[in-house]
């Protein structure tokens, strides 16, 4: 569970201050360990299926921080810049 705690709010952080393509950095993390897993262990199903859900939060993580950071520059704007 632990895992993907982490997955989702690195997600999180990058889609939320990472600048470009940068924000899906995250996405990397998972694939990463995964490769190191089927290389050590051999591919299983059950890698597989975790992979996925680590990518799957990872990425909604990325989309949510995007979205929040998008709404505070949207807040900054109608602030006056201030």
């Amino acid at each position: 569970m632990t895992p993907y705690v982490l997955f989702f709010i690195a997600g999180l952080g990058f889609g939320y201050a990472a600048p470009g393509a940068w924000k899906w950095l995250p996405l990397a993390f998972p694939v990463a360990l995964a490769l190191m897993t089927a290389l050590q262990e051999g591919v299983e199903g059950v890698l597989i299926l975790r992979l996925a859900i680590a990518l799957a939060l990872a990425a909604l993580g990325v989309l949510l921080g995007v979205l929040l950071e998008r709404r505070g520059r949207a807040r900054l704007v109608t602030a006056g810049g201030r």
